[in-house]
């Protein structure tokens, strides 16, 4: 990159570091086990450690059903964590299914070694999981 100059080596950077993204999210993930009740849906989960030692979660989905057509119904599918099968769940987001079946979700949590589900709730704001989990994976540090 030596011979470039100015904007032309911004973008060439830029491209590095995208592609060096596109790497780790490619060859890390995490298959999520799945529900019988969505046998067509597929989940990725990428785990990491941010900079206050704290671990971030990619969680990406494809075939996942809208969440208004389950039995019984819902309005959003939330991820959850949780430290033990004893421990509370804490939601860490809602996952938005696009029109094209697919969704992503980004976010971060201080556990170190976690229980990673995603349900279908009435609303992403809920503090307490109500359904049972479609797509599910363990992560320890």
């Amino acid at each position: 990159m030596n011979g470039l100059k100015g904007k032309g080596r911004g973008a060439a950077v830029a491209v590095v570091a995208a592609l060096a993204g596109c790497a780790m999210f490619g060859t890390d993930g995490r298959t999520l086990s799945t529900s019988p009740d969505l046998p067509a849906a597929e989940g990725k989960a990428w785990f990491g450690k941010t900079q206050n030692d704290n671990v971030w979660v990619n969680v990406e989905v494809k075939h996942l059903a809208h969440p208004d057509k389950l039995t019984p119904p819902g309005n959003v599918y939330v991820v959850w964590t949780r430290a033990n099968k004893d421990a509370e769940a804490q939601n860490i987001g809602a996952l938005v299914v696009g029109p094209n079946l697919t969704g992503l979700l980004r976010s971060d949590t201080a556990l170190h070694s976690f229980d990673l589900f995603v349900t279908a709730e009435a609303s992403g704001q809920v503090q307490k999981p109500t359904g049972a989990p479609i797509l599910w994976t363990s992560y320890s540090r």
